[in-house]
């Protein structure tokens, strides 16, 4: 990805395992420790977005894999 400036990265991709698609991708800082992260396909006409908060948690233990 490349810094936009504002809070702003584009030129990447990210990809969705729950149907092995890789989408393109801009990611955007919305608070101290929130990211607002956007996967498209072409000009943004079928797109999703979540928000990522910052892990503030002391363990990194995952739950077990289904």
């Amino acid at each position: 990805m490349s810094y936009e400036g504002g809070g702003r990265w584009s030129g990447g991709t990210i990809y969705k395992p729950d149907n092995g698609s890789t989408y393109k991708c801009t990611v955007t800082l919305v608070g101290s420790d929130v990211l607002k992260v956007r996967g498209y396909i072409g000009f943004c006409a079928a797109r999703h977005h979540q928000k990522w908060s910052r892990y503030t948690g002391t363990s990194m233990d995952l739950p077990p894999a289904h």
